[in-house]
């Protein structure tokens, strides 16, 4: 099924009871009641009574009535709910939600199957005052017939087709779908969207038009095989996102980056890749890939790949047939060269997982270029056949339902035209991005990455991706930020990730400044603190509690900093490395160099407490990590001072503020009069004490709409007043 664009959403409207209204505990005393007085079970009275008028569930329940008892027994039903208006709420996100149609301009009407006064007066009770009301007195049948809806919007003056019914019961759905409208449904229901509450219709209407979707966006990444086992071989697959899609719902993501699902020999867990049009069978196949994409546009959400083209997999058929002969026409695909004059590799260059980044063929007497593994020859991105092929990859993708690429090593695609050697660093100097083996860290890379030509790359996918509204968003390691602004200039990149967060223990003074050239340079960097190829953040940031506190006053930062803000899997958590034994790990960089290893920062995520952690019923492909339940998303959810709720506040303060986050991409650093570090950004301010002792007393200059130390405190339920933030607190500001 497409993915609904809510862009062509010009009205919506909205089923009252258990969609705008909370009214259920009035329904079912009311229903309650008058089954005992009629004699029938309660619970088949309540199983029918939703959504359907009182007097069609009479009739369902009590065929035997003739019309003059039925009318009266239907009648009873309506005075008790006339009685009983006690507890009769505005649904969660409801104001939300009209106050986001009011600022978008979008209109809007409530059409219950209520009779009139009972709609006016639950309404009322709700503080809701709908622009046009349609109950069961307007029209001749209830639902599922559609003639409400069609009848809303008539007197609207709208377009059936650019209306969005809004429903919580079969029946309303029905009649949404019988009127030729888009759905969104509630109660887990299925429509064309599916909402958890109204906040979160409100959260996607403002983000489908206010600006490109991506720009402030939620971004979590998903390392494959360590996310979610749908099968129970041990090994996380498509289908084991598919089945937690809804935790990222709760959390608050927006867009979802999956490493690399095609087909591959799995020498380096996928981003070897054999064929770029097939989903590997270990991930469960084409699908389980669609049936996620599916489950997720439903929920709101996107759905980026991993775009790993500086390289394939030696299985790859392209490899296949340029490695069995110099003639072959796929031999330019990849870049070979004779052997230098004493017989070895044609330059100076180093593999990242050490030794040179050339490996000789008999077969043909020539050198292949790898800056990876050898099984991971290099492409030759000066072959315009190749750039071809490849536009018609992303093409195939993006027709398919992805919705952009993360772009794997964005910045090494195009060498140096003569393959000059690099020349070294200093004695004592090493390069200062650390995962890789320390004699490539020896080397100025000049000459095999970082071409100025691959911005000619980037453009033309660029093209592309904007015809599909796609987001590509490169990893580009490079930490001088002004250098690595100029991927995103113009009409290159969307987007790029910043990895001096990534790159660096915890050092205040060395995060303050690096923090402040970043926001300085770009409003379209990519916030992140880890990722599958680096230590986790809390453990970089001193472990435990101080290594968590660290790590949520910076994502406190990174969610008022303009661009994207990511978070790697089990960073919700606040988890910290995982505990791999010698001899049990799987990373073929830390077989190249163990203290590289990248294996702790990929042991399975922690879903529930026992064995397998609800990652696997089977056994896991790396260890568990030596996790405990106090780890796990299940151990955490019903703790309100755990690190996930504060994740889950933090975003959800974020979503709120999303209209004012809208207003401008400027942030500027701001002195509050105390050792804080804090940001403003228009009527926000994020400030945060990075320091190991408590600060002096801060005058806010607008009131909290979140603090990492109080869970009380929410944009519905701001804090004023002077703060002494105690080392790692952060807080949101907001002047409302």
């Amino acid at each position: 099924m497409p993915r609904l664009d809510l862009r062509t959403v010009g009205t919506v409207l909205l089923d009252m009871d258990g969609t705008l209204v909370d009214s259920d505990a009035s329904v079912e005393r009311a229903w309650t009641t008058w089954a005992r007085e009629y004699g029938v079970p309660a619970e088949a009275v309540l199983a029918h009574a939703h959504g359907n008028p009182a007097d069609r569930t009479v009739r369902l329940l009590l065929p035997g009535l003739d019309d003059d008892a039925a009318v009266a027994a239907a009648g009873r039903q309506l005075a008790l709910q006339y009685d009983d208006l006690s507890d009769v709420t505005a649904a969660a996100g409801a104001h939300d939600l009209l106050a986001a149609l009011d600022r978008l301009g979008l209109s809007w009407a409530v059409v219950t199957s209520a009779d009139t006064r009972l709609a006016k007066a639950r309404l009322h009770a709700a503080g809701i005052d709908p622009p046009l009301l349609i109950t069961i007195d307007d029209v001749r049948a209830g639902k599922p017939d559609p003639e409400g809806y069609l009848r809303a919007a008539a007197l609207l003056g709208a377009d059936p087709a650019a209306c969005l019914v809004v429903e919580d019961s079969a029946p309303g759905l029905a009649a949404g779908r019988a009127a030729g409208m888009r759905t969104a449904a509630l109660r887990g229901l299925d429509g064309d969207l599916n909402l958890p509450d109204l906040g979160r219709l409100a959260h996607l209407l403002h983000r489908s038009r206010v600006r490109p979707w991506w720009r402030d966006a939620v971004g979590y990444q998903v390392y494959l095989p360590s996310f979610g086992d749908g099968t129970g071989d041990g090994w996380g697959d498509l289908a084991g996102v598919t089945a937690h899609l809804d935790h990222l719902v709760r959390l608050g993501v927006d867009v979802v980056w999956l490493t690399p699902f095609f087909r591959s020999p799995m020498r380096d867990h996928g981003y070897d890749i054999a064929d770029h049009r097939e989903v590997d069978p270990s991930f469960g196949g084409e699908a389980a890939l669609r049936e996620l994409l599916a489950q997720a546009h439903r929920r709101g959400m996107r759905v980026i790949g991993d775009l790993v083209v500086n390289h394939t997999s030696d299985a790859h058929p392209w490899f296949t047939a340029a490695a069995s002969s110099r003639a072959n026409p796929y031999r330019d695909y990849y870049v070979w060269r004779d052997p230098a004059p004493d017989g070895g590799p044609p330059n100076n260059w180093l593999s990242h997982f050490g030794g040179p980044a050339w490996t000789f063929s008999p077969a043909t007497g020539q050198y292949h270029l790898h800056l990876f593994r050898p099984e991971q020859p290099d492409l030759n991105w000066r072959n315009p056949a190749l750039a071809a092929e490849v536009d018609s990859i992303i093409e195939y993708w993006l027709a398919r339902g992805l919705d952009g690429f993360r772009v794997d090593t964005a910045a090494y695609l195009v060498k140096d035209a003569g393959l000059r050697d690099n020349p070294p660093l200093p004695e004592g100097v090493l390069a200062p991005v650390r995962g890789v083996t320390a004699d490539w860290r020896r080397q100025d890379h000049r000459h095999d990455i970082h071409q100025p030509d691959v911005h000619a790359v980037h453009e033309r996918w660029r093209r592309i991706a904007d015809r599909h509204d796609a987001l590509l968003v490169g990893e580009v390691y490079e930490l001088d930020p002004v250098r690595l602004a100029r991927f995103t200039e113009g009409e290159r990149l969307h987007s790029t990730f910043w990895f001096g967060l990534v790159e660096t223990g915890w050092d205040r003074e060395r995060i303050d400044t690096m923090v402040e050239a970043a926001v300085a340079a770009s409003p379209r960097l990519s916030w992140v603190q880890g990722n599958h190829d680096r230590s986790r953040a809390v453990t970089r940031y001193g472990g435990g509690a101080a290594g968590r506190r660290r790590s949520l006053a910076l994502h406190v930062l990174m969610a008022l900093l303009p661009g994207t803000m990511w978070l790697y899997q089990g960073e919700e958590l606040g988890l910290d490395d995982g505990h791999v034994p010698p001899g049990h790990g799987a990373d073929p960089l830390g077989a190249a160099d163990p203290e590289q290893s990248r294996d702790v920062a990929r042991t399975p995520m922690p879903w529930r407490p026992g064995r397998g952690l609800g990652f696997t019923t089977g056994r896991p492909w790396l260890p568990e990590g030596g996790r405990t339940g106090a780890d796990t998303v299940e151990g955490q959810a019903d703790d309100p001072a755990s690190h996930l709720n504060a994740v889950i506040r933090l975003l959800a303060a974020r979503r709120g503020l999303a209209h004012l986050l809208a207003e401008t991409d400027e942030a500027t650093r701001t002195d509050l009069g105390a050792p804080v570090t804090a940001y403003r950004r228009g009527r926000l301010w994020a400030v945060a004490n990075l320091g190991d002792e408590p600060a002096a007393e801060i005058h806010l200059p607008a009131p909290a709409v979140f603090d990492s130390a109080d869970p009380a405190v929410t944009v519905d339920r701001p804090r004023p007043g002077p703060v002494r933030p105690a080392p790692g607190q952060a807080l949101l500001l907001a002047a409302l």
